[in-house]
């Protein structure tokens, strides 16, 4: 059965606050974002792939990254900057959530859902048919409200 069959076509949400996370990401809150479909994952299935309306930025550096899993082979060069000094600076345009409780569905949420969400820092996700931890940044848990 396809996402569009089980009502979970693309549809609007809102990323409102951070929960847990980054005060860097918090203060770039709120921002809307388009969930693209669904997507499994290494360890469960219920994943969603969003693209943003208006990009975030990270502020990292290559040994976070690279102890958080991301392959920086894999980092795209027209949006992620890695400086000598080690520095990362990566504007984002797409996320990869999760509600913290299993079994909650974005698509049929009411009010806000605890999501755990993760950066795309490599392009070639937002086509993959599955997640790809070394190419997305886990970055907080995030309070997400479904946009009717």
């Amino acid at each position: 059965m396809t996402d569009a069959a089980r009502g979970e076509e693309r549809y609007p949400v809102s990323v409102d606050s951070v929960e847990t996370g980054s005060d860097e990401l918090a203060v770039q809150l709120p921002v809307r974002a388009q969930v693209l479909r669904r997507l499994p994952g290494p360890d469960r299935p219920d994943y969603s792939l969003a693209g943003l309306r208006s990009p975030l930025r990270l502020r990292s550096t290559t040994h976070l990254l690279t102890e958080a899993g991301v392959d920086l082979a894999g980092l795209d060069p027209a949006t992620t900057t890695v400086h000598d000094d080690g520095s990362v600076v990566a504007i984002v345009y797409g996320l990869v959530l999760a509600p913290r409780t299993t079994g909650v569905r974005l698509a049929t949420a009411q009010g806000r859902v605890a999501v755990a969400t993760a950066l795309v820092l490599d392009t070639r996700q937002m086509t993959d048919p599955t997640v790809r931890f070394e190419r997305v940044f886990y970055a907080a848990v995030t309070w997400v409200t479904r946009v009717r």
